[in-house]
């Protein structure tokens, strides 16, 4: 009778231990949740992860297959159409590395790419500055202006481009080709340069100056390390721009010997019309890898920068 007294106490009891454990450790009680509240939850998370799956497939799917086709022979790209090659082979990468129009276009994009970083740096973060600091009249609607540029698609200033480099004599020189590209990428580099110094105290600049620091001295020692990680993405997304830019460099050059990477890719196709789709393949897989080497190098520097670029 006493057991059977003690039953429904057992409950309570555990309760009271739960609780008193809770109060001793700083822990909450576990407490499981209903089977319809999990179902619910499990089919909400699938849900959201079909969109995932969807972007997945659509961004890996291209790239597999152009890895599969550049380690296939020409016969067997469309004889064999599967994604595994039957008989893998090296020869339209020895046949691309070995040629001489993509080393010569190779340095012709390294010499773009990080001219138009730096320049862009070296002109869009003074500016950024001014806008971010200086008060003045009109700054907004300036500001508003200079994305103007990006309005514009490119197509539509490939002909005064041209007539203007033609006049200046400036034609199929990559200095050209440099200031171009700068010209087109500093309104987004003045942008997020300018949310990112607007989100650095002036209390810090404040206090270099009346330490006696100058204004360069203040964007160099002090601004400048603190905006690195804007710089860097500004970097990255300015060499990446200028490395997959092609209908400019279409118009801005005529010699084999200033082309860069973009337009030796699209002449790949012979005068006969025949395509070398595995040379194509293997072409465009050099092309990417430099780029995407770098930028797993500095990832999260340009996450960071874009983060904080972003709140104005």
């Amino acid at each position: 009778m006493s057991q059977i007294g003690q039953d429904p106490e057992q409950p309570a009891l555990a309760v009271a231990t739960a609780r008193a454990t809770a109060a001793v450790t700083g822990q909450a009680p576990e407490t499981k949740r209903p089977v319809g509240s999990r179902i619910r939850r499990g089919v909400g998370q699938f849900i959201l992860s079909i969109p995932l799956l969807m972007l997945m497939v659509w961004t890996l799917a291209p790239f597999l297959v152009t890895v599969s086709v550049s380690f296939k022979h020409r016969a067997d790209v469309f004889a064999h159409p599967g994604l595994i090659p039957t008989n893998p082979s090296l020869e339209a990468y020895s046949e691309v590395l070995s040629s001489d129009s993509f080393i010569t276009s190779l340095i012709n994009s390294v010499v773009v790419g990080v001219g138009t970083t730096l320049l862009t740096l070296a002109i869009g973060v003074p500016a950024a500055y001014a806008f971010a600091r200086w008060r003045f009249r009109g700054r907004h609607l300036l500001l508003l202006f200079t994305l103007l540029p990006r309005l514009v698609p490119s197509l539509g200033l490939m002909v005064p481009i041209y007539r203007l480099a033609v006049a200046a004599g400036l034609l199929d020189r990559r200095l050209t080709i440099i200031v171009v590209y700068t010209g087109m990428l500093l309104p987004l580099a003045v942008w997020l340069m300018v949310g990112f110094f607007q989100q650095i105290p002036r209390e810090i600049e404040e206090a270099a100056n009346v330490d006696g620091a100058s204004l360069w001295g203040r964007l160099r020692y002090i601004v400048a390390p603190l905006a690195t990680p804007a710089m860097i993405t500004i970097g990255v997304l300015a060499f990446r721009e200028a490395w997959n830019e092609f209908t400019l460099v279409l118009v801005l050059t005529s010699s084999p010997g200033k082309r860069t990477l973009p337009y030796e890719l699209y002449l790949m196709q012979g005068i006969e019309g025949i395509a070398n789709f595995p040379g194509e393949a293997a072409f465009t897989l050099l092309t990417v890898l430099p780029f995407v080497l770098v930028y797993t190098r500095v990832e999260k520097y340009v996450v960071a920068g874009l983060i904080s670029g972003s709140g104005k």
